[in-house]
């Protein structure tokens, strides 16, 4: 599920909703509970992320690398943080490239960055920054009733 999720993500909803029925009968076989058993339940119990929260994950993930250049070399550079006085440069916001499709990569990692909280883009390693943020997610799907979104470019923002 996650090899290359970065690139792939961006394909069409119908497939993105059929990787996730597959995921969530998955979780559900680990755990050896009922088909009909909440798959928000399930993943809580295995301390798993719904598909498109993992995806997030990874593309922030990625995008923490690039900022930080830990990643190969024909990366960094290509992002440019919001200057001036507006409050998205206050907050060291990136700029969004406009993007007919919302399907580019420099759209999708600078939305993904830009929602991301101060403290969280402060992390002093990839593995703190992942660990925490997955832990942000996690604890942001309390509800049974959350429903997934398969949307490639909708972002789930941490309250």
């Amino acid at each position: 599920f996650d090899y290359l999720d970065i690139i792939w993500s961006r394909t069409f909803k119908n497939k993105l909703n059929e990787l996730d029925i597959i995921y969530k009968k998955v979780a559900k076989i680990a755990l050896d509970v009922d088909v009909r058993e909440a798959s928000i339940e399930v993943y809580k119990n295995m301390k798993w992320l719904p598909l498109h929260l993992r995806r997030q994950l990874h593309l922030s993930t990625y995008m923490y690398r690039i900022l930080n250049e830990i990643c190969p070399k024909h990366f960094i550079g290509k992002f440019t943080y919001i200057s001036g006085g507006s409050r998205d440069g206050e907050n060291c916001n990136l700029y969004t490239h406009k993007s007919r499709s919302h399907k580019e990569f420099f759209y999708l990692g600078t939305k993904a960055w830009n929602i991301l909280p101060q403290s969280l883009r402060a992390s002093v390693s990839v593995k703190n920054f992942s660990n925490t943020y997955k832990q942000l997610l996690l604890s942001s799907i309390v509800d049974e009733n959350y429903q997934t979104d398969n949307t490639f470019d909708k972002l789930h923002v941490i309250e």
